[in-house]
């Protein structure tokens, strides 16, 4: 018997390979194999040249995939749904793959059909090389969960494919994940982008495949722990770290559910540290530390009486002192950290890591403290981007030049904490005050709590981690006004000062129009487009009863009161989105919200509803009523589902596809509105939240209508000097807004 020579197993075990993979990729009856073979014609039709010239493999799939063709009735997505129904994603992962559709209209689908068809090469060559069955299973995964809309996060960073070739894509890929630091790119999205990197680029080299031999492990998911940030209560070493909750389920969560659950009063563990906790007793201990912690919740409440703020004698006795200092050239560096420890609301490790930028002319003096402000809303795919605000995620706040003159960076690696303890308490000794380091870096803060300024303005400033404030995740601020109050707050340091000696850098670095923040405050012709027309298209669907109780018709009532809702109530989304009937009061236009479904014990709250607002529910009501008549004979069932909305035995809303009810839960949502208006499903809080800081409502007010937590609290909690009337003024200014957009007529 001949001896077969290495090339010939090696072409014997590639040719089992392809017929392996055409079996796969065509398991089902003629009809069906029909319809997958017209897709895999389709899309090696439609693949660009620039991707297309690396595949031989184009050939080969044309060639069976031919075999198969023949006239079917059924079409694409019929596949997958039939897949899914017997429960064989896992068994049919090529076939499914092929059967993907994209369900959402407001995406790219040339784009996602170029992607679609360069997979589909991919896995060919990957199939036909052998021992890649890992990253085929991943990859047509992915294509697959793109196409039901659960990649939104990975959306707006897919490389544009049709400008680049094969090669060159991949490089982008790879620089996507590199540099994913600096694009605030979650660890989420970095592992969806591998899954797409790895097999592409084991393609492009042709490299051989691998498999593993892994046992089954009893802990195999991640867990994750959310730290937050230490808090210090005084120079003592008096200090909290508050862990939240360890999860370990695997489950898929958009960067918006981290916005609306980032005030969450889940299960965590307060971390309390003291350098006076001598005593041996756990109990005492215990009290101690108990103590210390209250003390700090007090703290953040920032009352005139708390006696760790910084008085004004201190204040501008401290402010005279380091000029003195600077002055006199002594102790120069010290004085400089206490003056940015001050107008930074940082602490001295904080100033140490801080960024700046320098003049462009010789000197190179540092003239700004740079200050990045990213957040998870700011990632939108390119095709929605006309509908929100330019943002920038970059300030720049000046500095006085007496402070940065002869200043070579804010290393300071000279100084020690016990310099700056030092130069205080020789302050404290002459003057007879008591200034401590957490007092200096605490004053910004405290200022800006005192004079009624938003949080969100002094968390910018300092540069601090945005999960210690929720605020931040929903709120847009014109740069002008950030700046116009950093000006304010230097001017009130240097109220004592001489007139020059504070002066900044006067030359602006953004143009008029930027902003900071959340790039999902809407302009007003956006919504007022909106509004128009889906009103225009309810209008017109009443003139036709069999089309205004159909489904479209009462999905389209459905969104538009739902719109409503989002914008007077700032109801996070939720299973069971806007609750039940009875939690309306319409005499009083109170509204009981409880959107925290994740939390301990009762985290509900009440906020009135604008006028306009009650007028839109009772509209829904009405129709509701009518739909129980017009369905009484028609279809029993929906009938059966009017009425339990109508008697809170179901929740108020739901969609209606096919005659099946869906629930209103985030999913569903994004994909009814898809059409109308295509943003993350909680895109009202952020647009109302920066609506009312624009009209400077109290802080602890839009904290209150948001059902944010102030100190792990809600804000009617037992000690809230809060009311319920005091809403009355968010009311108004939302009703107001609403009629500007147009829906204060012909409801």
């Amino acid at each position: 018997m001949n001896m077969l020579d290495k090339s010939e197993i090696y072409s014997r075990f590639k040719e089992r390979n392809k017929e392996h993979f055409f079996r796969l990729l065509f398991p089902f009856s003629k009809k069906e194999n029909a319809v997958i073979a017209k897709e895999v014609v389709r899309l090696c039709t439609l693949l660009s040249d620039k991707h297309r010239d690396y595949f031989e493999e184009y050939y080969l799939l044309i060639e069976e995939a031919q075999k198969h063709l023949e006239v079917s009735s059924i079409d694409t997505i019929s596949i997958l749904e039939m897949i899914k129904k017997e429960g064989q994603i896992g068994t049919h992962t090529i076939p499914a793959f092929i059967g993907s559709t994209l369900l959402h209209t407001s995406y790219d689908k040339d784009k996602f059909d170029q992607y679609k068809a360069l997979t589909l090469l991919t896995i060919a060559r990957l199939s036909y090389i052998g021992k890649h069955d890992s990253k085929i299973l991943t990859l047509c995964n992915e294509i697959r969960k793109f196409s039901d809309g659960i990649r939104e996060d990975l959306a707006s960073f897919l490389p544009n494919i049709d400008a680049v070739n094969f090669t060159e894509l991949i490089h982008q890929f790879s620089s996507l994940i590199d540099n994913s630091s600096l694009l605030n790119t979650t660890d989420q999205v970095i592992i969806w982008l591998n899954r797409y990197k790895v097999p592409f680029k084991d393609a492009h080299d042709l490299n051989v495949g691998y498999r593993r031999n892994a046992n089954t492990q009893r802990f195999r998911k991640n867990g994750a722990l959310t730290v937050k940030p230490s808090v210090h209560l005084n120079d003592e070493g008096d200090t909290a770290v508050e862990i939240s909750q360890l999860h370990f389920e695997h489950k898929h969560v958009e960067n918006w559910q981290g916005e609306d659950f980032a005030d969450n009063d889940s299960r965590s563990l307060n971390v309390i540290t003291s350098s006076d906790n001598c005593s041996k007793s756990e109990a005492l201990g215990a009290i101690q530390a108990k103590a210390i912690f209250e003390n700090l919740k007090k703290k953040a409440m920032h009352l005139p009486c708390d006696i760790y703020s910084m008085t004004d004698h201190e204040l501008y006795t401290l402010v005279e002192s380091c000029e003195d200092s600077l002055l006199a050239r002594q102790d120069e560096d010290i004085a400089k950290l206490l003056l940015l420890m001050l107008i930074t609301g940082n602490t001295e490790d904080q100033i140490k890591r801080t960024k700046v930028q320098r003049c462009n002319n010789k000197k190179r003096q540092i003239k700004w403290v740079v200050r990045t402000h990213r957040l998870p809303s700011q990632s939108i795919r390119e095709e929605l981007k006309f509908l929100t605000q330019n943002i920038s995620t970059t300030i720049l706040f000046p500095l006085p030049d007496f402070i940065t003159a002869r200043l070579g960076s804010l290393k300071f690696s000279k100084l020690h904490t016990s310099d700056l303890k030092a130069y205080l308490q020789s302050i404290n000794k002459s003057k007879g005050i008591h200034l401590t380091l957490t007092k200096v870096s605490n004053y910004l803060s405290d200022y800006c709590a005192h004079i009624n300024i938003d949080p969100v303005i002094p968390h910018i400033i300092s540069g601090i981690d945005n999960k210690v404030l929720p605020a931040v995740f929903y709120t847009q601020i014109p740069l002008s006004t950030l700046l116009s109050h950093f000006q304010d707050y230097l001017s009130h340091l240097s109220a004592r000062s001489e007139e020059e000696l504070w002066r900044t850098e006067k030359e602006s670095q953004l143009s008029h129009d930027e902003y900071i923040g959340s790039p999902l405050h809407i302009g007003h012709e956006k919504l007022t487009y909106l509004f128009t027309s889906l009103k225009d298209q309810i209008h017109e669907n009443k003139r036709r009863t069999d089309v205004y109780f159909s489904d479209n018709g009462h999905n389209e009532i459905t969104l538009m009161t739902q719109f409503v809702l989002m914008l007077a109530s700032g109801y996070r989304p939720v299973t069971g989105w806007f609750g039940k009937h009875e939690d309306f009061h319409l005499p009083t236009a109170i509204y009981w919200i409880n959107d925290k479904n994740t939390s301990m014990g009762d985290s509900s709250r009440c906020i009135l509803l604008a006028d306009i607002a009650v007028l839109y529910l009772e509209h829904y009501i009405d129709y509701l009523h009518q739909a129980v008549i017009y369905h009484s004979n028609r279809a029993p069932s929906l009938k059966q589902r009017y009425e339990k909305s109508l008697t809170s035995k179901e929740h108020f809303f739901f969609y209606r596809q096919d005659n099946h009810f869906d629930d209103v839960i985030p999913s569903n949502y994004a994909q009814f509105a898809d059409k109308l208006f295509p943003l993350q499903p909680n895109w009202a809080r952020h647009h109302i939240r920066s609506l009312l800081c624009h009209h400077a409502v109290a802080p602890e007010l839009i904290s209150a209508w948001m059902g944010h937590q102030d100190m792990g609290k809600q804000a009617f909690h037992s000690f809230s000097q809060l009311s319920q009337t005091q809403l009355k003024q968010i009311s108004l200014i939302i009703n107001q807004h609403l009629i500007e957009l147009g829906l204060g007529s012909d409801i």
